[in-house]
């Protein structure tokens, strides 16, 4: 992620049309401790969840528990959002959810001790007001818990807005608070007591998964911001991704699918067919899967896709099954191209799924019809992300009393909030 001046046009406009101003006055929680006495939580917007826990509805402000000794590997990801690449989070979960790396700054001493407990939010299709119950709720949790400060990872765009409304409502609890700003127009606009903006992709608020090092930069970075008192701070982390420069080689022969060529039923699960090998690969090698959102198989979920591609003039599939089918399906396709060896680039495998495969064509189609129907528009943004229909893809959100609005760049409402000193 780089500054809005240089994104495609599509995509700057769409960012700057969020409402995203001061939730009220500035509130602010001092730390009155030094960090190797601070007790930490980890906040998400990234929709996690365990595998057994109800997943993220399309537009969801309430939270999900994630408890202080569970494995990262065991979390699942419901987020409605597709504008950010999932790779990074299915390759190493610390990428988005550092536990296993604040268990190491505990261990070394250089944070007092980690919450009995963190959180979850899905940080997508929301007007930041109506995190505000959720999270006045989730701040009496963490003060029992005795936590004085907390540390939050947004994943994508609405995911930064997201962040800022939940330290700015955790602050007049009086819970201090850093985090991660992947958009910096928009933390600025909105002016959280303490964030450290990053220039790395959507999907990648710590970097570079797999490389412990580097994460430990970052967060370290951020938690540094609890020491300051000239707030609100946005400070600007120094170092890009260390990324190769090239992609490698696609080892999974994929060409592009021609629209007219067969029906979609054959196509899609002479696609699956070819995936399926390097699926099970990824499965041997990293011991998880982030498929099981929905609950049908791939192969039922390609058939049922199909019905309709094959008969347009047919019913659609329901919508909420329909996001946690996509969902399934993504990540069987990323799952499966991160088995090839070499060191990909963020959005290498996105891309390859949207502009090399049946299956994204399949969902183009999807989104198509959706897009060219006023009252299915709304649900075509959480089919394909901008980059795959370069354009906008709506700027609808739900507000606190959960009617949709079109965002147009200002704020709805000013609420009044009192200053928090600690």
């Amino acid at each position: 992620m780089v500054r809005l001046a240089d994104l495609e046009e599509w995509e700057r406009d769409h960012l700057l049309a969020k409402d995203a101003l001061p939730l009220g006055p500035p509130i602010h929680k001092k730390l009155s401790k030094p960090l190797r006495e601070t007790r930490l939580a980890l906040i998400s917007t990234a929709g996690l969840h365990d595998r057994d826990d109800a997943v993220f509805a399309l537009a969801d402000a309430t939270y999900r528990v994630i408890e202080g000794d569970k494995e990262a590997d065991e979390l699942m990801l419901s987020h409605s959002s597709s504008n950010f690449d999932r790779a990074g989070f299915q390759e190493d979960v610390n990428l988005v959810f550092p536990i296993d790396r604040m268990r190491e700054l505990e261990a070394q001493g250089k944070i007092g001790s980690l919450a009995s407990m963190h959180f979850s939010f899905m940080g997508a299709g929301l007007l930041p007001e109506a995190y505000e119950k959720t999270v006045r709720d989730m701040a009496r949790l963490l003060r029992q818990d005795g936590v004085d400060a907390v540390f939050i990872l947004p994943v994508c765009p609405n995911c930064t807005r997201a962040s800022a409304a939940i330290a700015y409502y955790l602050e007049s609890e009086g819970i201090a608070s850093t985090g991660i700003s992947l958009v910096r127009e928009i933390t600025e606009a909105m002016k959280p007591p303490r964030m450290l903006w990053t220039s790395f992709p959507f999907g990648y608020p710590l970097g570079k998964p797999g490389d412990s090092a580097f994460q430990h930069q970052v967060i370290e970075a951020a938690l540094a911001l609890l020491q300051r008192d000239d707030l609100p701070v946005l400070e600007d982390f120094p170092l890009d991704v260390p990324f190769t420069a090239e992609a490698p080689a696609c080892a999974i022969s994929l060409a592009r699918p021609e629209i007219d060529a067969t029906s979609w039923r054959a196509r899609l699960k002479n696609e699956i067919l070819l995936m399926t090998p390097w699926y099970n690969r990824s499965m041997k090698r990293r011991g998880r899967s982030m498929v099981g959102v929905c609950d049908a198989s791939i192969d039922e979920i390609t058939e049922r896709l199909a019905d309709w591609l094959d008969a347009p003039d047919g019913d659609l599939p329901d919508l909420t099954w329909f996001k946690y089918a996509m969902e399934d399906v993504k990540a069987f396709y990323s799952e499966a191209m991160i088995a090839e060896p070499g060191d990909y680039p963020p959005g290498y495998i996105m891309a390859r799924f949207w502009n090399e495969t049946a299956f994204g064509a399949a969902l183009k189609q999807y989104h198509a019809h959706f897009d060219a129907h006023d009252e299915l528009r709304p649900f075509a943004r959480v089919i394909a992300p901008r980059e795959a229909v370069q354009g906008s893809t709506g700027h609808y959100a739900v507000a606190d009393n959960g009617e949709m609005i079109v965002q147009t760049g200002k704020r709805q409402t000013q609420k009044e909030g009192p200053s928090h000193d600690g």
